[in-house]
């Protein structure tokens, strides 16, 4: 009995300390933008969808090269309780990112962050990053640079189903 109370008890603190210091999932920071339409979009959009916020434009090629794929999620999941917003960085001009976005049929809310608000509050540094939201406004994962696209339909898939 003697042996067996310190490990109880060293099993018990290690068990709080694990629970004390695992990281909360973060709450996607505040922000409101205007889309390409004029329709202000905020965090009060995110609220029961799982949503991918690809911070992005039109001249960087990392953000071109995945484009194509953040397109065919956002149909692979149409119907579902899940949408993808895009917020254009301000390295091109409003008119450009309007262009790209009528050229290549994006199927999915833009916004154009002109003073950089949006990124700096994300935390973005590198383009193209990504953030998957949950339900509930938490970040669930973050991507510097192109995601694993077969990874991530799987974690939206989770998420989804919760």
């Amino acid at each position: 009995m003697k042996k067996i109370l310190p490990l109880i008890t060293i099993v018990l603190i290690g068990s709080l300390l694990a629970f004390v210091l695992m990281p909360d999932k973060k709450s996607a920071p505040e922000f409101s933008l205007a889309d390409l339409n004029g329709k202000t979009v905020s965090n009060a959009d995110l609220q029961g969808k799982v949503t991918f916020i690809n911070f992005w434009f039109p001249s960087c090629p990392g953000c071109v090269s995945e484009m194509p794929k953040v397109i065919k999620m956002a149909k692979d999941y149409r119907g579902k309780n899940f949408q993808v917003l895009g917020i254009a960085e301000p390295f091109d001009p409003p008119e450009s990112v309007r262009e790209y976005v009528q050229q290549y049929g994006l199927p999915f809310t833009v916004m154009y962050d002109s003073d950089k608000a949006a990124a700096k509050s994300f935390g973005t540094q590198v383009y193209p990053t990504s953030f998957l939201i949950g339900k509930n406004g938490e970040i669930l994962k973050t991507f510097v640079g192109e995601p694993d696209f077969g990874k991530l339909y799987r974690e939206i898939d989770a998420e989804l189903e919760k």
